[in-house]
């Protein structure tokens, strides 16, 4: 629970300041790793690979050393937990759609949706976790 909690501040504060201040040629860089995550539905591995490049991208948009530290540190921390669950290829897409819509929050300069995305974005990873639970 900690753990989600933990990504869940980081991975919000991120996307405020990253709406505020990415640059065009690092959301681009971000669409094309969207594209990648459409792509790799059926590999999880490959998937998961540029979903953390995606997440690692978000933070490196703030411009904030700390902020690529903690997102480090909340997907290292995902990682383990996140490899016992099912990754059915609907799943992915819809996950990354959500991505998609984050990418274009960037665009837009538009925080809050960006922060309602990533908020049900992280919630339903959240939510898949919990069934693990005893």
């Amino acid at each position: 629970r900690e753990r989600c909690d933990m990504r869940m501040t980081v991975e919000l504060g991120v996307v405020v300041l990253a709406t505020e201040r990415a640059e065009m040629e690092l959301i681009e860089r971000l669409d094309a790793l969207v594209a990648e995550m459409a792509a790799a539905t059926e590999d999880f591995a490959a998937y998961r690979r540029a979903d953390v490049l995606f997440h690692m991208g978000l933070a490196e948009a703030t411009g904030s050393p700390a902020l690529v530290a903690a997102m480090t540190e909340a997907q290292g921390a995902m990682t383990d937990l996140i490899s016992y669950i099912a990754h059915p290829p609907e799943v992915l897409a819809w996950s990354n759609a959500q991505h998609a819509r984050l990418v274009d929050c960037l665009d837009r300069r538009d925080p809050e949706a960006a922060v309602r995305i990533m908020a049900d974005h992280l919630r339903g990873t959240e939510h898949v976790l919990a069934g693990l639970l005893p």
